[in-house]
């Protein structure tokens, strides 16, 4: 479904991803670990081609995304193929947003209604629909600012799976929440991965990425430095950055 090749990344001398390598099938669920700074969000965003790679090529079920190449060079493809390919990938950032002048029907129908020109009707049923399925149906005609952290999450998450997306990244979804409210979107998120939606999670809830990851990702500095199955990487890792990191975020928990 993903595959990352080689990845480089660069904010001016920074050298933020570096010979980023990998593949996610179709309905894995891959949950990206690591301490603040190693690179995991900009990789997310590189994906779906909110940030522009320098080095590498990223292919969304073997169609390249971004950049392709042409004799020998890689040049970026048209803005059109960039936000059809785009369109196939939902991403649920840490800060919701959600448009504040429009209620939660509004917010969801606006991009399948205007992007996709699905007919009203059939979007408006298709909202209600995905509000059903996050559990807010009654917040249908609410306001973002009558609306907890939480459910605005929830909503954010409804308005992407509203595209119909291959794919779903979620950018730590969970950071910006009162510890309290992180479970009902944790939920949402765990009822995606049983129903077999493919996912790449950035997150530091350790919990989440030992009961629904197929495959733990840890990056240090830009690079991959360990995979595995949630019980290795937790119970038996390898690289000595990674028991470092573990050992700081566990003991917090």
């Amino acid at each position: 479904m993903i595959k990352i090749d080689r990845v480089n990344k660069y904010f001016g001398d920074n050298h933020v991803l570096k010979d980023v390598s990998l593949n996610v099938q179709q309905g894995e669920v891959v949950v990206i670990i690591g301490p603040s700074g190693s690179g995991k969000s900009t990789l997310l965003r590189c994906i779906n081609y909110l940030e522009q790679i320098q080095e590498g090529q990223i292919e969304i079920e073997g169609r390249p995304i971004g950049l392709i190449s042409k004799n020998g060079k890689l040049i970026e493809m048209p803005q059109s193929e960039i936000n059809e390919m785009r369109a196939q990938v939902g991403m649920v950032f840490q800060g919701f947003n959600l448009f504040p002048h429009c209620n939660v029907e509004e917010n969801i129908l606006m991009a399948p209604v205007t992007l996709n020109r699905v007919n009203k009707q059939e979007a408006t049923e298709l909202a209600h629909e995905l509000l059903q399925k996050v559990g807010l149906l009654d917040k249908v005609k609410a306001y973002p600012d009558n609306l907890s952290g939480g459910q605005k999450q929830r909503v954010a998450i409804a308005r992407a799976l509203a595209m119909k997306p291959k794919v779903m990244l979620f950018d730590e979804p969970t950071s910006a929440l009162d510890p309290e409210l992180v479970g009902e979107v944790l939920a949402v998120m765990k009822n995606l991965a049983e129903e077999g939606m493919t996912m790449v999670v950035v997150t530091h809830e350790m919990s989440f990425a030992r009961e629904v990851a197929n495959r733990v990702l840890v990056m240090d500095d830009g690079r991959l430095i360990e995979e595995g199955p949630p019980e290795k990487i937790f119970s038996h890792p390898d690289n000595p950055r990674t028991r470092t990191f573990l050992s700081k975020v566990l003991h917090c928990e």
